[in-house]
């Protein structure tokens, strides 16, 4: 029997690590920023981005190992936004990356500055391995 590994980072935060999260906030650095958060914190992100990822399509191209980053926003209303693909190493993962992360509907607490909340680019990279 095969066994299938993800390997979730978010801004060096691993499946298996306790990190944790890292936005990137905007241009003016004026103020107190506080990063978004999912709620539950990242192993309740994991555990629902990993819900969502479906290994079979990479399994069955015989993918063992792939690198994927993709960037998103969170938005001043808690919600995800924006998904875009920084770098793959295989279409088949960048698309189930994609699709699961566009599933994720639970609303993250968002970022804020000087007590307003504010919209946040994150930063998703995945290391799938197949063994």
């Amino acid at each position: 029997m095969k066994k299938y590994f993800l390997l979730i980072i978010l801004c060096c935060t691993a499946l298996y690590a306790q990190e944790a999260p890292a936005a990137v906030p905007a241009t003016d650095s004026s103020g107190v920023y506080k990063v978004p958060s999912f709620p539950g914190g990242h192993q309740a992100f994991t555990r629902e981005f990993i819900r969502n990822f479906r290994t079979a399509i990479p399994a069955s191209q015989n993918i063992k190992k792939a690198k994927v980053t993709a960037t998103f926003f969170v938005n001043e209303d808690g919600s995800m936004s924006q998904f875009m693909i920084e770098s793959s190493e295989s279409d088949a993962v960048k698309n189930e990356f994609l699709k699961a992360l566009k599933k994720i509907t639970t609303k993250w607490t968002p970022a804020e500055r000087n007590g307003k909340s504010v919209r946040a680019k994150m930063r998703q990279p995945l290391i799938f391995i197949l063994e």
